[in-house]
């Protein structure tokens, strides 16, 4: 709101009231840059502008364009904080040439805030710009108390409240003011004036050194000593009531003084408190000795100290983001509630609601009339007639993301107990060094060289590729208020992608792709032969105790790529398909032999330790080959690669205007290769 009014040698004076929230809120509403610059060019020229603040801030950048449009301003600023000038709202307030506030606000500072989506690189790149705009943020701070940077940084990320006389001692603030009424015209309405301030000070708790009580005395003594002709003179009685009124006033000041001394150090003695107070006992004692010194100043004093010698010491907030974030956080978490797959937040005002609630509010939002009044195939045309400009979009691929990554987290696979996990930054051709590669270590005589060692020529390449499908949020779905639907598809699509991976690498193990040597993963040819693996067994033998020695044999004594080291290898999982699931389990949990009939023999294999995997992808390719592989982190039959190392997969949305849908589409990047025949055994079984 903006009210104009006249004053004496100025031609227009613009008083602002900043009582809302900075950017636009859930509702549409709030204090946007663009309607405050309109407001303030349609009053024409004016000299003086006083802003008054009430607000718990908003939107960064609507609070640092307000604040760069009343510093350009050819007007005299006067910037008054009623209630509260809360986070971009104190950017606004540093706009003032002169900085006052009420009796009882409070001024707070704190980091920039935001919600981030995407894989790491985005998560650096939001950090990355939270820091940028508070650089924007301190020079604002800067430029108005004088601060130097790492001072405000540390005031930044504690989130430091600021009541009157603390804000004036920091720089922020320059006084404390009650209501007074607009009047220059005699020495009266000044002794009035006078007098609130007086009454103002006696309600402080840390009176700043910078702040000027006000002298009755000269007021009193003006008046006193009046023209001689006596016209505008005081008389006695009135002499004498004004010094009783003076001493009074005196004493209230001491006592008023005194007062604040001692709430000012009882606050500083809390800051101190328990084994601060012993450990740190010549700190809080300056502070104590120091009347400038508030509370507020003492804890940052406290914390500088206590942070000496240790890389980060900083307070961890969490304020209240924006308020376009907030709405999609509220939505997506009560969406999200329904279908168990998060906890309902407290307070949360979507709790139950419905597609079409969320698709009216979201409407609303966006600046759509009688949004309120929409319902079936009219709300959906209105929806998709707003797209590029409403937030639909985004809150359905938030909602619909976190719905997939918890399915994916959540969905069965087996391949990443046996196989490699690695990582590629590019869709090129990347080697993967075998085992046994490098040289062994050789001795070195007294005084002699050390000499490099050098790789094998056999190295084995992998390559990751896109895998992806799209989900849809159709006109249909809206008129039907099928919400559940949608994160139902969003589900099995993150159960699908985690299958996917699955399928993949099962799908390579039952291929049996050549090596790099030309041999294929798993074949019963010599291994002094090229491309021979030796790691195969066909015609195939039944799971047993007997069979198992044999693949644990196999394994053992393979060697390196120039065959001359034997590796000494130990198989740690048994594959075997869902078929002879059971009859792995009884071999390897018996404590005798089953194929013996001296009950007495031990049972070899349950000696290996060996951990069984059973998976329905084997029983595709046979329902009797089974494997023995070593540890993945030793000799890594299989690897899987992904892209940059997200496993996880990535969503993005966009709208198609041909199919009058929301689309979002998801994709993995990744890639599944054999890297080392030597960790692997393969039995054709029976």
């Amino acid at each position: 709101m903006i009210k104009i009014f006249a004053k004496k040698g100025a031609p227009k004076v613009a008083e602002i009231l900043i009582y809302e929230v900075i950017g636009e809120d859930w509702y549409g509403n709030g204090l946007t840059a663009k309607r405050f610059d309109d407001d303030l060019k349609a009053l024409g020229e004016i000299t003086d502008i006083k802003v008054r603040i009430n607000s718990p801030g908003g939107s960064v950048f609507d609070g640092i364009a307000i604040y760069n449009i009343l510093k350009q301003h050819a007007a005299k600023v006067h910037v008054q904080v009623d209630g509260l000038a809360a986070s971009a709202a104190s950017i606004i307030a540093m706009a003032g040439d002169v900085v006052s506030m009420g009796i009882g606000t409070q001024m707070m500072i704190h980091n920039p805030w935001t919600f981030a989506m995407g894989d790491s690189n985005a998560m650096r790149k939001s950090a990355e710009v939270l820091d940028q705009i508070r650089e924007g943020m301190v020079a604002a701070y800067a430029a108005k108390s004088g601060l130097e940077h790492d001072e405000l940084i540390a005031i930044i990320d504690a989130e430091t409240w600021y009541g009157p006389e603390a804000a004036i001692a920091a720089g922020f603030a320059d006084a404390v003011v009650t209501a007074e009424k607009e009047n220059d015209e005699d020495d009266e309405s000044k002794a009035t004036a006078q007098q609130s301030w007086q009454a103002v000070i006696s309600r402080f708790k840390n009176t700043p050194s910078s702040f000027k009580v006000p002298q009755f005395a000269a007021a009193i003594q003006k008046s006193a000593a009046a023209d001689a002709s006596g016209a505008n003179a005081m008389t006695p009685e009135e002499i004498a009531a004004a010094k009783a009124a003076e001493a009074q006033n005196a004493e209230q000041i001491k006592a008023a003084a005194l007062a604040a001394e001692a709430d000012r150090q009882s606050a500083i003695r809390q800051a101190f408190v328990g084994a601060f107070a012993t450990d740190h006992r010549e700190l809080l004692d300056a502070c104590l000795q120091d009347q400038t010194c508030t509370a507020a100043a003492a804890s940052q004093k406290l914390l500088k100290k206590l942070g000496e010698g240790s890389e980060s010491l900083r307070a961890t907030i969490q304020p209240n983001g924006d308020s376009r974030d907030k709405f999609i956080a509220g939505v997506a978490n009560a969406i999200l509630a329904r279908r168990q797959l998060e906890t309902l937040e407290g307070g949360n005002e979507w709790a139950g609601a419905s597609l079409g609630r969320i698709a009216r509010a979201v409407l609303h939002r966006a600046g759509v009339a009688h949004a309120d009044r929409l319902e079936g195939s009219n709300l959906a045309a209105k929806v998709f007639a707003t797209m590029s400009t409403s937030d639909f979009p985004l809150l359905l691929s938030n909602t619909a993301n976190k719905a997939l990554r918890k399915a994916y987290e959540a969905a069965p696979s087996t391949w990443q107990t046996w196989c490699g996990v690695g990582e590629v930054s590019d869709f090129k051709s990347n080697s993967r060094i075998q085992l046994g590669s490098f040289n062994s270590l050789a001795v070195i005589p007294e005084g002699g060289e050390y000499k490099a060692g050098t790789f094998g020529e056999e190295a084995e390449t992998i390559q990751a590729q896109t895998k992806g499908r799209a989900l849809f949020m159709t006109r249909q779905m809206i008129i039907n208020d099928d919400l559940g639907g949608f994160v139902s598809r969003a589900q099995k699509l993150g159960i699908a992608a985690k299958r996917t991976v699955n399928e993949d690498v099962y799908s390579v193990l039952a291929a049996n792709p050549n090596m790099s040597d030309s041999g294929a993963l798993f074949n019963a040819t010599a291994a002094s032969t090229p491309g021979g693996h030796a790691n195969y067994t066909t015609p195939g033998t039944a799971i047993s105790v007997a069979s198992i020695g044999v693949g644990e044999y196999q394994i053992g004594i393979q060697k390196d790529t120039g065959r001359k080291t034997t590796l000494n290898l130990s198989p740690a999982f048994l594959l075997a398909p869902r078929a002879k699931r059971l009859t792995a389990w009884e071999i390897l949990n018996s404590t005798s032999d089953p194929a013996s009939s001296n009950s007495n023999k031990k049972n070899y294999a349950a000696s290996l330790a060996l951990e069984i995997v059973s998976d329905a992808e084997l029983d595709k390719a046979s329902g009797t080959a089974w494997y023995l592989v070593t540890d993945p982190n030793v000799a890594p039959v299989i690897e899987v690669d992904f892209l940059d190392g997200v496993q996880t997969p990535f969503t993005d949305e966009m709208v198609d205007f041909f199919t009058d849908a929301i689309v979002m589409k998801v994709r993995l990047d990744y890639g599944v290769a054999p890297i080392d025949w030597r960790g692997g055994y393969k039995n054709a079984g029976a």
